[in-house]
């Protein structure tokens, strides 16, 4: 099942409104966020802290570790 949504996030002082979508699979939910023209995973890891996967064929993801971070406090605040 999926959820398209927009997610707002704080970065460098400007509010950016993501294009997201939430894909569940049972009891799994993933995050799959618009991040510079790429679709980047967030989903969490064993010690349920979020982590981001990078795009089939990409050896990471190439995205700014600020915005990344900026990107997974805005999760935890909607998926509390």
């Amino acid at each position: 099942m999926e959820h398209f949504f927009e997610l707002p996030v704080t970065y460098k002082g400007e509010e950016l409104e993501l294009k997201s979508r939430l894909v569940t699979f049972g009891y799994v939910y993933k995050f799959h966020i618009i991040v510079g023209g790429r679709e980047l995973v967030f989903e969490k890891d064993d010690e349920q802290n979020y982590r981001v996967l990078a795009p089939e064929g990409d050896a990471e993801p190439s995205a700014d570790k600020e915005l990344m971070e900026a990107i997974i406090a805005s999760l935890k605040q909607i998926a509390k």
